[in-house]
Order: structure tokens, then sequence, then C-alpha cells
């Protein structure tokens, strides 16, 4: 008799057990699929694409270590708000800082040229084991697909503004910004040299509710990546399910799948979420059953207005 192979912890059993909200956005923002993967000379370099598997049983480690932390929102967020890109930074900032496989030598580094700013380089770690040195950029993105297509120009987001190629695109400038003269001369000051570079990438990527059955996600889209619906607010009441139990998600939390219920109220009606929808051009919604005390998500979708992308303004 052979013996049984030992598996180690899933995403979903350490989100469960996460002893507060600001951790689960943690062990989302690390343990979560990346949004990318493979090897193909249109995209950017790629941190490793199993990182967040080997990653989950360092989470695991750390959460006795978080339930000894009072207030885990000021420790890891600040006392300040942030936009949700900044909040995602500050968490895998947070993961590198805390981590025993990697040492932080600088982040948010603004490069100046003679007339204007020519970026911003995210993160540079590096390797303990290795001493390899590393640039990273850091992304959350959430896009829609316009038409069943894997095309990246296909896939845009709520914003039509923001589109899956032209960030890939960007991301692969931002890397080489360390390359300019203007970077390595603020590096050198520093002793940093630069040896490989690599783009972070979390997100969701939502197809048409009508498509759900035969989604086609973009080219190289990593096989576990996120993935949820979106439909028109004039089709969303053929989605309401009044029986079950929905809420809207609040932009600051669209790192979380585990809501606290002191922090969400569940919806009524199919009327609060186009009630919501006269405040924002867009809304987030996902139906919940209660689990350990919150609510975790069952399925996540977009409500956008009729009209879009062509009727955003």
């Amino acid at each position: 008799m052979t013996k049984a192979t030992q598996w180690g912890p899933s995403l979903e059993n350490i989100l469960d057990a996460c002893p507060a909200a600001t951790w689960s956005e943690m062990v989302w923002a690390i343990g979560s699929a990346p949004l990318m993967e493979g090897d193909s000379k249109k995209l950017p370099a790629l941190w490793q694409s199993n990182y967040h598997q080997k990653a989950l049983t360092s989470l695991q480690d750390q959460l006795s270590l978080w339930a000894e932390i009072s207030d885990p929102k000021s420790e890891v967020l600040g006392t300040m708000q942030m936009r949700l890109g900044k909040r995602f930074e500050q968490l895998v900032n947070w993961w590198f800082e805390a981590s025993p496989e990697y040492s932080v030598l600088a982040k948010n580094i603004i490069v100046q040229g003679q007339d204007r700013t020519l970026g911003e380089m995210d993160l540079i770690v590096q390797d303990n084991a290795s001493s390899e040195v590393i640039h990273l950029e850091l992304a959350c993105k959430f896009y829609l697909q316009t038409e069943s297509s894997q095309a990246w120009p296909k896939w845009i987001g709520m914003d039509p503004k923001d589109q899956l190629d032209h960030k890939l695109s960007k991301l692969q400038d931002q890397l080489n910004l360390d390359r300019r003269p203007e970077a390595q001369a603020l590096l050198r000051k520093d002793g940093i040299e630069i040896d490989t570079r690599a783009a972070w990438i979390k997100g969701w990527f939502f197809v048409h509710f009508r498509e759900a059955t035969r989604a086609r996600l973009p080219h190289h889209a990593h096989r576990s990546v996120s993935t949820g619906w979106w439909c028109f607010q004039s089709e969303w009441e053929t989605i309401w399910q009044p029986r079950t139990s929905w809420i809207i998600i609040p932009s600051q939390h669209w790192l979380r799948t585990r809501h606290d219920k002191d922090e969400v109220c569940l919806m009524q009606s199919a009327d609060d979420a186009k009630n919501a929808m006269k405040q924002w051009k867009h809304v987030m919604v996902a139906q919940v059953e209660i689990n350990h005390n919150h609510w975790q998500e069952v399925m996540r979708g977009i409500i956008v207005q009729d009209g879009w992308p062509f009727a955003h303004t």
C-alpha cells in the first residue's frame, strides 16, 4: 500500500480561517491565481505563475500570528482611505516586507525626467536565497468581455478607457523604466542593480451572463483566474433571484470574497441595485451564503449602464 498524498492548504480554506477581513484581502492578493500566464512576446515578463500555490502554506502559517494583531487594517493599510489599486499594492508590499524569503529594497520610486515625470517603479525586492534583485510592477484589474472573443482588445474595464491590451503594453513599458538613465542614477545611490523584472497582475474576468456556460477567456488568461458575469442594467431582473441572498460589494472591498455581516446589507429587491446605479455608473454584486458568521460569495457579477461601453461618460 502506498502512502496517501498529502495535499497542501487550499485558498478557500485559508480564506475561511482568516481572523479579520483585512487578512482575507491579503490572502486573495497573494494566494489567488494571477490574471495571465504563459510566455509570449506580447506579454510582459510575468511573476512566477505558480507562486500563489507555493505561498498558500506560508499564508496558512501566518494565520496564528495575524490573529494577535488587534487592528490589522491600521497595521497593513494605515488609517488613510486609498484607491483600490493602491490598496492592492500596499497588501503586496506588506507581504514582502514580512516575508523571510525576500527583502524589500525599495518601493514607489518616482522617476523624474528633465521636464516631466517618467513613471514610478512599484517594488524592488531581493530573493534572500539567490540574492537576485527583482523589479516588480503591481496591478489588480477587472475586465469585461465585449464580444465572444479571446482577443485582448475585446476585454475592457468598467471605464472603457481601461483595456487589457493597453494595460499589458503599459506594464511592459513600466518594467523597462529601471533601464532609463534617470532611474539608473536613483538606483545607484541606493546600491541597487536590477537582475530581472516581472509583472504581478491579479484580477477578475467577466463574461456576459448569456455567455457564461461557453465562456472564452482571453489568450494567456491563467487557467485558474477569478471569473464572473456582467449584464446591462435592463437585464438585471433576469438574473435576480429573490429567494437567494445578494449584496452590493463596496468598491473598497472588491478584493474580498468573504464579507463581514456588519459591513454589508442584504439587498431586499432588484431595485436596490437599480437605485445604486443612479449614483454609480456600475455596480458590483454577489450572490452569497452564510459561512462562519460572514457572507461568502457564490458568484459575482457587474451591472453596467445600458449602452455601455459607448454610453459611458
